[in-house]
Protein backbone atom coordinates (compact mmCIF):
# COMPACT_ATOMS: atom_id res chain seq x y z
CA UNK A 1 0.00 0.00 0.00
CA UNK A 2 2.83 2.36 0.90
CA UNK A 3 4.69 2.12 -2.57
CA UNK A 4 1.55 2.63 -3.81
CA UNK A 5 0.87 6.03 -2.56
CA UNK A 6 4.85 6.82 -2.83
CA UNK A 7 3.63 6.41 -6.64
CA UNK A 8 0.58 8.38 -6.72
CA UNK A 9 2.61 11.09 -5.12
CA UNK A 10 5.54 11.44 -7.71
CA UNK A 11 3.14 10.86 -10.38
CA UNK A 12 1.19 13.97 -9.46
CA UNK A 13 4.82 15.86 -8.60
CA UNK A 14 5.46 14.90 -12.31
CA UNK A 15 2.19 16.23 -13.46
CA UNK A 16 2.60 19.30 -11.62
CA UNK A 17 5.98 19.76 -12.92
CA UNK A 18 4.99 19.62 -16.42
CA UNK A 19 2.36 21.83 -15.85
CA UNK A 20 3.96 24.39 -13.70
CA UNK A 21 7.20 24.76 -15.96
CA UNK A 22 6.94 27.12 -18.71
CA UNK A 23 7.85 25.18 -22.11
CA UNK A 24 11.52 25.53 -23.30
CA UNK A 25 13.01 24.84 -26.72
CA UNK A 26 16.00 22.50 -25.29
CA UNK A 27 19.32 23.95 -26.29
CA UNK A 28 21.08 22.41 -29.02
CA UNK A 29 23.61 19.04 -28.50
CA UNK A 30 27.34 20.60 -29.45
CA UNK A 31 28.71 18.35 -31.85
CA UNK A 32 30.98 20.11 -34.20
CA UNK A 33 34.81 18.21 -33.78
CA UNK A 34 36.65 16.48 -36.08
CA UNK A 35 38.83 13.69 -35.51
CA UNK A 36 41.89 11.67 -37.39
CA UNK A 37 41.91 8.79 -35.42
CA UNK A 38 39.08 6.06 -36.68
CA UNK A 39 37.20 6.02 -33.29
CA UNK A 40 36.79 7.77 -30.54
CA UNK A 41 34.70 9.18 -27.76
CA UNK A 42 34.46 11.50 -24.46
CA UNK A 43 32.29 10.47 -22.08
CA UNK A 44 31.33 12.27 -18.82
CA UNK A 45 32.93 10.29 -16.02
CA UNK A 46 30.19 11.06 -13.24
CA UNK A 47 27.26 10.08 -15.30
CA UNK A 48 28.42 8.08 -17.83
CA UNK A 49 26.71 10.40 -21.00
CA UNK A 50 28.40 10.05 -24.41
CA UNK A 51 29.81 13.67 -25.26
CA UNK A 52 30.83 13.34 -28.29
CA UNK A 53 31.45 10.13 -30.50
CA UNK A 54 33.18 8.69 -33.97
CA UNK A 55 32.56 5.45 -34.49
CA UNK A 56 31.73 4.97 -30.76
CA UNK A 57 30.02 0.87 -31.27
CA UNK A 58 32.81 -0.29 -34.26
CA UNK A 59 35.39 -2.74 -32.89
CA UNK A 60 39.37 -2.47 -33.17
CA UNK A 61 42.03 -3.83 -31.56
CA UNK A 62 42.51 -2.31 -28.02
CA UNK A 63 46.20 -3.26 -27.58
CA UNK A 64 47.62 -2.71 -23.91
CA UNK A 65 44.63 -0.43 -22.99
CA UNK A 66 43.56 -3.85 -22.03
CA UNK A 67 45.22 -3.54 -18.96
CA UNK A 68 43.00 -0.81 -17.53
CA UNK A 69 40.53 -3.75 -17.08
CA UNK A 70 43.42 -6.14 -15.99
CA UNK A 71 44.39 -3.91 -13.59
CA UNK A 72 40.48 -3.27 -12.23
CA UNK A 73 39.84 -6.95 -11.64
CA UNK A 74 43.30 -7.20 -10.25
CA UNK A 75 42.51 -4.69 -7.30
CA UNK A 76 38.76 -6.01 -7.26
CA UNK A 77 40.45 -9.45 -5.89
CA UNK A 78 43.81 -8.95 -4.55
CA UNK A 79 45.24 -6.77 -1.60
CA UNK A 80 48.52 -5.19 -2.62
CA UNK A 81 51.03 -6.90 -0.49
CA UNK A 82 49.58 -10.45 -1.66
CA UNK A 83 52.95 -12.14 -3.48
CA UNK A 84 52.87 -12.93 -7.20
CA UNK A 85 55.26 -15.67 -8.72
CA UNK A 86 56.41 -15.77 -12.46
CA UNK A 87 55.41 -18.94 -14.66
CA UNK A 88 57.22 -19.93 -17.23
CA UNK A 89 54.10 -19.23 -18.73
CA UNK A 90 53.67 -16.05 -17.64
CA UNK A 91 57.00 -14.60 -18.54
CA UNK A 92 56.90 -16.59 -22.11
CA UNK A 93 53.75 -16.68 -23.13
CA UNK A 94 53.92 -12.82 -24.88
CA UNK A 95 55.00 -12.12 -28.49
CA UNK A 96 58.66 -11.06 -29.72
CA UNK A 97 60.10 -7.99 -28.45
CA UNK A 98 56.81 -6.98 -26.52
CA UNK A 99 57.16 -4.54 -24.02
CA UNK A 100 58.66 -6.29 -20.47
CA UNK A 101 59.81 -5.39 -17.23
CA UNK A 102 62.64 -7.79 -17.43
CA UNK A 103 60.54 -10.62 -15.01
CA UNK A 104 61.89 -13.97 -15.34
CA UNK A 105 60.61 -17.33 -14.41
CA UNK A 106 60.84 -18.10 -10.78
CA UNK A 107 60.70 -13.91 -9.51
CA UNK A 108 58.68 -13.09 -7.21
CA UNK A 109 56.53 -9.59 -6.51
CA UNK A 110 54.15 -7.84 -4.78
CA UNK A 111 50.40 -7.02 -6.60
CA UNK A 112 51.20 -3.58 -6.09
CA UNK A 113 54.30 -3.79 -7.87
CA UNK A 114 53.07 -6.17 -10.72
CA UNK A 115 50.64 -3.22 -11.17
CA UNK A 116 53.02 -0.75 -11.51
CA UNK A 117 54.42 -2.43 -14.26
CA UNK A 118 51.52 -3.49 -16.04
CA UNK A 119 50.37 0.29 -16.13
CA UNK A 120 53.39 2.28 -16.20
CA UNK A 121 56.19 -0.02 -18.30
CA UNK A 122 53.03 -2.12 -19.54
CA UNK A 123 54.71 -5.43 -18.97
CA UNK A 124 52.39 -7.97 -20.68
CA UNK A 125 54.69 -10.47 -18.50
CA UNK A 126 53.17 -8.75 -15.11
CA UNK A 127 49.67 -9.18 -17.03
CA UNK A 128 50.30 -12.67 -17.71
CA UNK A 129 51.69 -13.36 -14.25
CA UNK A 130 48.36 -11.36 -12.44
CA UNK A 131 46.00 -13.09 -14.41
CA UNK A 132 47.28 -16.66 -13.22
CA UNK A 133 47.31 -15.21 -9.30
CA UNK A 134 43.83 -14.06 -9.62
CA UNK A 135 42.54 -17.08 -11.70
CA UNK A 136 44.76 -20.15 -12.17
CA UNK A 137 45.31 -19.37 -15.98
CA UNK A 138 45.12 -16.49 -18.36
CA UNK A 139 42.27 -18.23 -20.30
CA UNK A 140 40.50 -18.35 -16.97
CA UNK A 141 41.13 -14.86 -16.07
CA UNK A 142 39.71 -13.92 -20.13
CA UNK A 143 36.72 -15.23 -18.69
CA UNK A 144 36.86 -12.80 -15.25
CA UNK A 145 37.45 -10.06 -17.64
CA UNK A 146 33.97 -10.64 -20.34
CA UNK A 147 31.78 -11.45 -17.15
CA UNK A 148 33.15 -7.94 -15.67
CA UNK A 149 32.74 -6.12 -19.15
CA UNK A 150 28.90 -7.54 -19.45
CA UNK A 151 28.76 -6.08 -15.64
CA UNK A 152 29.70 -2.62 -16.88
CA UNK A 153 27.27 -2.67 -19.52
CA UNK A 154 29.71 -3.62 -22.39
CA UNK A 155 27.85 -5.16 -25.79
CA UNK A 156 30.60 -5.06 -28.53
CA UNK A 157 33.89 -6.04 -27.18
CA UNK A 158 35.63 -9.25 -26.23
CA UNK A 159 38.55 -10.27 -24.30
CA UNK A 160 40.92 -13.04 -25.13
CA UNK A 161 44.05 -12.20 -22.99
CA UNK A 162 45.16 -9.43 -20.16
CA UNK A 163 47.79 -7.78 -22.47
CA UNK A 164 45.88 -6.95 -25.40
CA UNK A 165 48.49 -9.23 -27.72
CA UNK A 166 47.12 -9.19 -31.45
CA UNK A 167 44.25 -12.04 -30.71
CA UNK A 168 41.39 -11.81 -33.62
CA UNK A 169 39.38 -12.56 -30.69
CA UNK A 170 40.42 -9.73 -28.87
CA UNK A 171 38.55 -6.45 -29.60
CA UNK A 172 36.99 -3.44 -28.09
CA UNK A 173 34.80 -0.49 -29.27
CA UNK A 174 35.34 3.40 -27.80
CA UNK A 175 32.11 2.92 -25.94
CA UNK A 176 33.01 -0.16 -24.13
CA UNK A 177 36.40 1.03 -23.43
CA UNK A 178 35.33 4.06 -22.09
CA UNK A 179 32.91 2.34 -19.69
CA UNK A 180 36.10 0.46 -18.43
CA UNK A 181 37.95 3.45 -17.84
CA UNK A 182 35.07 5.41 -15.96
CA UNK A 183 34.74 2.32 -13.48
CA UNK A 184 38.51 1.94 -13.27
CA UNK A 185 38.45 5.66 -12.41
CA UNK A 186 36.63 5.10 -9.55
CA UNK A 187 39.20 3.15 -8.09
CA UNK A 188 41.26 5.28 -6.05
CA UNK A 189 44.06 2.82 -6.25
CA UNK A 190 44.37 3.07 -9.96
CA UNK A 191 43.70 6.29 -10.29
CA UNK A 192 46.96 6.93 -8.23
CA UNK A 193 49.45 4.82 -9.88
CA UNK A 194 47.97 5.57 -13.91
CA UNK A 195 48.88 9.47 -12.31
CA UNK A 196 52.49 8.39 -11.25
CA UNK A 197 55.63 9.88 -13.28
CA UNK A 198 58.35 7.18 -11.84
CA UNK A 199 58.14 4.31 -9.68
CA UNK A 200 61.15 1.82 -8.55
CA UNK A 201 60.19 -1.74 -9.06
CA UNK A 202 62.17 -3.91 -6.46
CA UNK A 203 65.31 -6.01 -7.10
CA UNK A 204 64.88 -9.07 -9.67
CA UNK A 205 66.78 -11.91 -11.56
CA UNK A 206 67.60 -9.36 -14.15
CA UNK A 207 67.55 -6.07 -12.51
CA UNK A 208 69.66 -7.05 -9.11
CA UNK A 209 69.70 -2.75 -8.79
CA UNK A 210 66.00 -2.84 -9.46
CA UNK A 211 64.23 -1.01 -12.00
CA UNK A 212 63.59 2.63 -12.47
CA UNK A 213 59.85 2.91 -14.92
CA UNK A 214 57.39 5.64 -16.21
CA UNK A 215 54.35 5.61 -17.68
CA UNK A 216 54.35 5.88 -21.50
CA UNK A 217 51.44 8.33 -20.74
CA UNK A 218 52.76 11.50 -21.79
CA UNK A 219 50.09 14.27 -21.40
CA UNK A 220 50.87 13.05 -17.74
CA UNK A 221 54.83 14.40 -18.13
CA UNK A 222 55.97 17.67 -18.15
CA UNK A 223 58.99 16.75 -20.18
CA UNK A 224 56.77 16.80 -22.46
CA UNK A 225 55.23 19.84 -23.23
CA UNK A 226 53.92 19.58 -26.74
CA UNK A 227 51.23 16.71 -25.07
CA UNK A 228 51.17 17.35 -20.68
CA UNK A 229 47.72 19.01 -19.55
CA UNK A 230 47.65 19.83 -16.29
CA UNK A 231 44.09 18.76 -16.04
CA UNK A 232 45.01 15.26 -17.04
CA UNK A 233 44.59 12.62 -14.19
CA UNK A 234 46.02 9.81 -15.33
CA UNK A 235 45.55 7.09 -18.73
CA UNK A 236 46.91 4.46 -20.54
CA UNK A 237 48.99 3.97 -23.88
CA UNK A 238 48.78 1.64 -26.47
CA UNK A 239 50.11 0.00 -30.00
CA UNK A 240 50.55 -2.62 -31.80
CA UNK A 241 50.55 -3.52 -35.51
CA UNK A 242 47.43 -4.49 -35.87
CA UNK A 243 45.64 -1.93 -33.35
CA UNK A 244 47.63 0.80 -34.03
CA UNK A 245 47.77 4.09 -31.63
CA UNK A 246 45.04 3.69 -28.58
CA UNK A 247 44.68 5.74 -25.85
CA UNK A 248 42.19 6.22 -23.19
CA UNK A 249 42.29 9.07 -20.44
CA UNK A 250 40.73 10.88 -17.53
CA UNK A 251 40.85 14.62 -16.82
CA UNK A 252 39.29 16.83 -14.46
CA UNK A 253 38.55 20.29 -14.40
CA UNK A 254 36.24 21.91 -11.32
CA UNK A 255 33.49 19.66 -11.37
CA UNK A 256 33.38 17.73 -14.30
CA UNK A 257 35.63 14.74 -14.88
CA UNK A 258 35.95 13.10 -18.58
CA UNK A 259 37.02 10.17 -20.02
CA UNK A 260 38.17 10.24 -23.30
CA UNK A 261 39.24 6.54 -25.87
CA UNK A 262 41.05 7.26 -28.68
CA UNK A 263 41.61 3.65 -31.02
CA UNK A 264 43.18 2.46 -34.02
CA UNK A 265 45.02 5.91 -34.72
CA UNK A 266 47.65 7.09 -36.97
CA UNK A 267 49.99 8.70 -34.41
CA UNK A 268 46.88 11.05 -33.85
CA UNK A 269 46.45 9.89 -31.00
CA UNK A 270 47.14 12.74 -28.36
CA UNK A 271 46.33 16.03 -30.81
CA UNK A 272 42.27 13.89 -31.39
CA UNK A 273 42.68 13.14 -27.42
CA UNK A 274 43.06 16.86 -27.11
CA UNK A 275 40.47 17.71 -29.48
CA UNK A 276 37.76 15.92 -27.19
CA UNK A 277 38.78 17.30 -23.69
CA UNK A 278 38.99 20.99 -25.20
CA UNK A 279 35.41 20.14 -26.58
CA UNK A 280 34.14 18.73 -23.12
CA UNK A 281 35.19 21.27 -21.44
CA UNK A 282 34.28 23.86 -23.50
CA UNK A 283 30.78 22.99 -24.02
CA UNK A 284 29.66 21.06 -20.96
CA UNK A 285 29.20 21.67 -17.14
CA UNK A 286 28.70 18.87 -14.43
CA UNK A 287 25.70 20.05 -12.09
CA UNK A 288 24.94 18.65 -9.06
CA UNK A 289 21.00 17.39 -8.92
CA UNK A 290 20.54 18.28 -5.02
CA UNK A 291 21.61 22.08 -5.72
CA UNK A 292 19.08 22.90 -7.79
CA UNK A 293 16.20 20.54 -8.26
CA UNK A 294 13.57 20.70 -5.04
CA UNK A 295 10.71 18.80 -7.08
CA UNK A 296 10.83 15.84 -4.82
CA UNK A 297 12.77 17.02 -1.46
CA UNK A 298 9.77 19.57 -0.88
CA UNK A 299 7.41 17.46 -0.46
CA UNK A 300 8.78 16.04 2.68
CA UNK A 301 6.86 17.21 5.29
CA UNK A 302 3.69 17.25 3.23
CA UNK A 303 3.36 13.08 2.85
CA UNK A 304 1.34 11.71 5.59
CA UNK A 305 0.88 8.19 6.45
CA UNK A 306 -2.42 7.49 8.47
CA UNK A 307 -2.89 11.37 9.41
CA UNK A 308 0.47 11.60 11.50
CA UNK A 309 3.25 13.17 9.99
CA UNK A 310 6.11 10.83 8.85
CA UNK A 311 8.63 12.99 10.24
CA UNK A 312 10.30 16.38 10.38
CA UNK A 313 12.66 15.66 7.87
CA UNK A 314 12.51 15.40 4.41
CA UNK A 315 10.44 11.67 3.17
CA UNK A 316 11.54 11.90 0.15
CA UNK A 317 14.87 12.96 -0.77
CA UNK A 318 17.15 12.75 -4.30
CA UNK A 319 20.71 11.38 -3.70
CA UNK A 320 23.19 14.39 -2.71
CA UNK A 321 25.67 12.91 -4.72
CA UNK A 322 23.75 12.95 -8.14
CA UNK A 323 25.01 14.62 -10.91
CA UNK A 324 24.08 15.49 -14.78
CA UNK A 325 26.03 16.84 -17.53
CA UNK A 326 24.03 20.01 -19.52
CA UNK A 327 25.74 21.75 -21.93
CA UNK A 328 26.59 25.48 -20.96
CA UNK A 329 24.44 27.43 -22.20
CA UNK A 330 21.27 24.62 -21.48
CA UNK A 331 19.99 25.57 -17.66
CA UNK A 332 18.30 22.52 -15.58
CA UNK A 333 15.17 23.76 -15.63
CA UNK A 334 15.11 22.36 -19.60
CA UNK A 335 14.92 19.22 -18.19
CA UNK A 336 12.48 16.79 -18.31
CA UNK A 337 12.25 13.98 -15.68
CA UNK A 338 10.72 10.69 -15.88
CA UNK A 339 10.89 7.17 -13.33
CA UNK A 340 12.02 4.42 -13.49
CA UNK A 341 11.30 1.83 -10.43
CA UNK A 342 14.10 -0.33 -11.77
CA UNK A 343 16.58 0.27 -9.09
CA UNK A 344 20.26 -1.12 -10.18
CA UNK A 345 21.96 -3.38 -7.33
CA UNK A 346 24.41 -0.30 -6.77
CA UNK A 347 21.63 1.84 -5.42
CA UNK A 348 22.03 3.07 -1.74
CA UNK A 349 20.24 1.63 0.56
CA UNK A 350 16.70 3.01 0.86
CA UNK A 351 15.86 3.88 -2.93
CA UNK A 352 12.92 3.45 -4.66
CA UNK A 353 13.55 4.44 -7.96
CA UNK A 354 15.67 6.56 -10.22
CA UNK A 355 15.23 9.51 -11.51
CA UNK A 356 16.27 9.74 -15.14
CA UNK A 357 17.15 13.32 -16.45
CA UNK A 358 16.72 14.45 -20.20
CA UNK A 359 17.98 17.48 -22.05
CA UNK A 360 15.49 17.18 -25.44
CA UNK A 361 15.25 13.58 -26.71
CA UNK A 362 18.89 12.81 -25.01
CA UNK A 363 19.85 11.76 -21.41
CA UNK A 364 22.15 13.73 -19.68
CA UNK A 365 22.00 11.57 -16.08
CA UNK A 366 20.12 9.83 -13.38
CA UNK A 367 19.10 10.24 -9.66
CA UNK A 368 18.64 7.78 -7.14
CA UNK A 369 15.04 8.93 -5.22
CA UNK A 370 15.36 6.64 -1.65
CA UNK A 371 12.41 7.08 0.58
CA UNK A 372 12.97 7.42 4.54
CA UNK A 373 10.81 5.47 6.28
CA UNK A 374 10.43 7.40 9.57
CA UNK A 375 7.05 6.86 11.64
CA UNK A 376 6.36 7.98 14.97
CA UNK A 377 6.58 6.14 17.46
CA UNK A 378 4.76 5.69 20.79
CA UNK A 379 5.31 4.00 24.42
CA UNK A 380 3.32 1.34 24.88
CA UNK A 381 3.04 -0.81 28.49
CA UNK A 382 2.72 -4.12 26.52
CA UNK A 383 5.95 -6.72 26.17
CA UNK A 384 7.21 -4.66 23.08
CA UNK A 385 9.10 -8.23 21.70
CA UNK A 386 5.32 -8.89 21.01
CA UNK A 387 3.95 -5.80 18.81
CA UNK A 388 4.74 -3.85 15.87
CA UNK A 389 1.12 -1.29 15.86
CA UNK A 390 0.40 0.53 18.25
CA UNK A 391 -2.68 -0.98 19.41
CA UNK A 392 -4.99 2.47 20.70
CA UNK A 393 -5.13 3.43 16.94
CA UNK A 394 -6.96 0.65 15.92
CA UNK A 395 -10.76 0.86 15.32
CA UNK A 396 -13.10 -1.18 17.52
CA UNK A 397 -14.20 -3.54 14.48
CA UNK A 398 -10.41 -4.22 14.11
CA UNK A 399 -9.32 -7.77 14.10
CA UNK A 400 -6.17 -8.87 16.60
CA UNK A 401 -4.89 -10.84 14.21
CA UNK A 402 -3.95 -7.74 12.23
CA UNK A 403 -1.10 -7.41 14.94
CA UNK A 404 1.66 -8.79 13.82
CA UNK A 405 4.84 -9.84 16.16
CA UNK A 406 7.96 -7.63 16.64
CA UNK A 407 11.02 -8.30 14.78
CA UNK A 408 13.94 -9.33 17.09
CA UNK A 409 15.91 -5.83 16.50
CA UNK A 410 12.79 -3.50 17.16
CA UNK A 411 13.54 -1.09 19.95
CA UNK A 412 12.55 -2.01 23.62
CA UNK A 413 9.58 -0.33 24.88
CA UNK A 414 8.52 1.09 21.58
CA UNK A 415 5.68 0.23 18.82
CA UNK A 416 5.45 1.42 15.70
CA UNK A 417 2.02 2.94 14.37
CA UNK A 418 1.31 0.88 11.66
CA UNK A 419 2.52 -2.60 9.89
CA UNK A 420 5.01 -2.38 7.33
CA UNK A 421 2.12 -3.89 4.98
CA UNK A 422 -1.50 -4.06 5.41
CA UNK A 423 -2.46 -6.92 7.76
CA UNK A 424 -5.01 -7.78 5.29
CA UNK A 425 -4.89 -8.57 1.91
CA UNK A 426 -6.57 -6.57 -0.88
CA UNK A 427 -9.31 -8.84 -1.52
CA UNK A 428 -9.94 -9.67 2.08
CA UNK A 429 -10.18 -6.13 2.49
CA UNK A 430 -12.39 -5.73 -0.41
CA UNK A 431 -14.71 -8.68 0.96
CA UNK A 432 -15.29 -7.80 4.31
CA UNK A 433 -16.31 -4.39 3.22
CA UNK A 434 -13.61 -2.18 5.06
CA UNK A 435 -14.70 1.01 5.49
CA UNK A 436 -11.40 2.19 5.99
CA UNK A 437 -10.66 4.17 2.68
CA UNK A 438 -7.59 5.37 0.82
CA UNK A 439 -7.48 8.45 1.83
CA UNK A 440 -8.09 7.01 5.52
CA UNK A 441 -5.04 5.27 5.41
CA UNK A 442 -2.82 7.76 3.44
CA UNK A 443 -3.16 11.35 3.11
CA UNK A 444 -1.11 13.31 0.85
CA UNK A 445 -1.57 17.06 1.24
CA UNK A 446 1.46 18.97 -1.49
CA UNK A 447 0.83 22.92 -1.03
CA UNK A 448 0.23 24.85 -4.29
CA UNK A 449 -0.63 28.49 -4.80
CA UNK A 450 -3.44 28.12 -7.26
CA UNK A 451 -6.87 26.79 -7.12
CA UNK A 452 -6.96 25.65 -10.82
CA UNK A 453 -3.71 23.58 -9.91
CA UNK A 454 -5.31 21.85 -6.72
CA UNK A 455 -8.01 21.02 -9.11
CA UNK A 456 -6.33 19.36 -11.81
CA UNK A 457 -3.93 17.69 -9.49
CA UNK A 458 -7.28 16.32 -7.98
CA UNK A 459 -8.91 14.97 -11.00
CA UNK A 460 -5.61 13.49 -11.72
CA UNK A 461 -5.17 12.08 -8.19
CA UNK A 462 -8.56 10.68 -8.41
CA UNK A 463 -7.79 8.71 -11.79
CA UNK A 464 -4.49 7.84 -10.82
CA UNK A 465 -5.65 6.25 -7.64
CA UNK A 466 -7.81 4.16 -9.20
CA UNK A 467 -5.26 3.10 -11.78
CA UNK A 468 -3.01 2.33 -9.33
CA UNK A 469 -5.49 0.84 -6.57
CA UNK A 470 -6.71 -1.77 -9.05
CA UNK A 471 -3.48 -3.06 -10.37
CA UNK A 472 -1.33 -3.49 -7.80
CA UNK A 473 -4.99 -5.37 -6.44
CA UNK A 474 -4.46 -8.37 -8.67
CA UNK A 475 -0.10 -8.03 -9.12
CA UNK A 476 0.10 -8.15 -5.45
CA UNK A 477 -2.53 -10.48 -4.38
CA UNK A 478 -1.24 -13.58 -4.15
CA UNK A 479 2.05 -11.82 -2.39
CA UNK A 480 0.10 -10.02 0.19
CA UNK A 481 -2.13 -13.26 0.83
CA UNK A 482 1.39 -15.05 1.63
CA UNK A 483 2.68 -12.08 3.62
CA UNK A 484 -0.63 -12.40 5.62
CA UNK A 485 0.31 -15.95 6.86
CA UNK A 486 3.78 -15.26 7.48
CA UNK A 487 3.19 -12.85 10.04
CA UNK A 488 0.32 -15.25 11.59
CA UNK A 489 2.79 -17.59 12.06
CA UNK A 490 5.52 -15.27 13.62
CA UNK A 491 3.10 -13.91 15.78
CA UNK A 492 1.57 -17.58 17.18
CA UNK A 493 5.56 -18.48 17.49
CA UNK A 494 6.50 -15.27 19.48
CA UNK A 495 3.74 -15.85 21.61
CA UNK A 496 4.53 -19.34 22.39
CA UNK A 497 8.46 -18.44 23.07
CA UNK A 498 6.61 -15.96 25.40
CA UNK A 499 4.04 -18.07 27.15
CA UNK A 500 1.43 -16.37 25.80
CA UNK A 501 -2.06 -17.97 24.42
CA UNK A 502 -3.36 -16.55 21.31
CA UNK A 503 -6.91 -16.33 23.25
CA UNK A 504 -4.74 -14.35 26.43
CA UNK A 505 -3.44 -11.87 23.80
CA UNK A 506 -6.48 -11.29 22.47
CA UNK A 507 -7.93 -10.05 25.92
CA UNK A 508 -4.63 -8.09 26.50
CA UNK A 509 -5.62 -6.48 23.39
CA UNK A 510 -9.36 -5.50 23.88
CA UNK A 511 -8.02 -4.68 27.56
CA UNK A 512 -5.61 -2.13 26.46
CA UNK A 513 -8.14 -0.67 23.81
CA UNK A 514 -10.72 0.17 26.34
CA UNK A 515 -8.14 0.92 28.79
CA UNK A 516 -7.00 3.89 25.83
CA UNK A 517 -10.71 5.05 24.96
CA UNK A 518 -11.34 5.48 28.99
CA UNK A 519 -8.28 7.44 28.90
CA UNK A 520 -9.37 9.36 25.97
CA UNK A 521 -12.73 10.37 27.44
CA UNK A 522 -11.49 10.95 30.58
CA UNK A 523 -9.40 13.37 29.03
CA UNK A 524 -11.65 15.02 27.20
CA UNK A 525 -14.57 15.47 30.27
CA UNK A 526 -11.18 17.10 32.27
CA UNK A 527 -10.98 19.14 29.47
CA UNK A 528 -14.89 20.17 29.35
CA UNK A 529 -14.62 20.35 33.39
CA UNK A 530 -12.17 23.72 33.11
CA UNK A 531 -14.13 25.58 29.82
CA UNK A 532 -16.46 25.41 32.27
Amino acid sequence: MKRKIINLCLCLLLLCNFFCTEALASTDWPDELYLESDAGIVMDADTGIVLFGKNIHDTYAPASITKVLTALIVLERCSLDETVTFSFNAVHNVEANSTSAGYETGDKASVKDCLYALLLKSANESGNALAEHVAGSIEDFAGLMNEKAKELGCQDSHFNNPSGLNDENHYVSAYDMALITRAAFENETFSKIVATTYYKLPPSKNNPDGLGISPGNRMVKRNFPDQYRPDVIGGKTGFTSIALNTLVIGARQGDTTLVTVVLHSRSTQYKDTKRLLDFGFSNFQSVRIGDYDQTFSSIGDDLKIAGLPTSTDQVLTINPDSRIILPKTADISETTISLDYEVPPSAPEGTIGCVNYQLGDRPVGQAYLTFKDSLPELNETLPDELLEVNPASMTPGQEAEDVTAAEPDDTAGRMRSLPEEPAESGADTEQKGDSRSLRDLFAISIPFQSVIFKALIAVSALVLANYLILNTIKKNRAREEAAVLERRRRRAERLRDAGISEAEFDLMMQEKRQAAASDKQKKRSGAGRIKK
